[in-house]
């Protein structure tokens, strides 16, 4: 599940730039997904743990964050440790998170709502959306 949601974050690209910026879209959705269940303080405890994790085995992750306000992997960290580093580690940190959250929750319940954030690799853009049906019309109380 964790190397799904990374591949529908970075698709095929392996370039510094995109793998940084799956990254930061990955943070910043887990984020807004789960602080609307655990709340910001339970994500922030959950993230912090799942990071203390994952650095163990995944040096590249040293400087993330996913805290929010800033950018959690720099293209410069990604030429640093390599694309496939950065990737190995966020997948391991996706892991780690479903798994303390599946201790909490439930584990198949963690991993339903770590996969219905939807992470994609170009975000749409947010407007406004009808809830007229295709050939609808508006109910009218008069």
């Amino acid at each position: 599940m964790a190397r799904g949601l990374w591949q529908r974050a970075v698709g095929d690209s392996t370039t510094p730039e995109d793998v940084a910026a799956a990254a930061t879209r990955m943070c910043t959705e887990l984020r807004a997904g789960l602080s609307r269940w655990v709340g910001a303080m339970g994500y922030r405890a959950l993230i912090d743990r799942a990071l203390l994790l994952a650095r163990a085995e995944h040096p590249s992750l040293g400087s993330l964050s996913c805290h929010g306000g800033d950018e959690p992997v720099s293209t410069a960290a990604v030429r640093a440790h390599s694309a496939d580093e950065v990737a190995t580690g966020m997948v391991a940190l996706v892991a780690a998170l479903v798994e303390l959250l599946g201790r909490i929750i439930g584990q198949e319940m963690a991993v339903r709502l770590v996969e219905q954030i939807g992470i994609k690799r170009d975000p749409s853009p947010r407007g406004i959306v009808s809830t007229e049906s295709k050939g609808g019309r508006d109910a009218r109380v008069g």
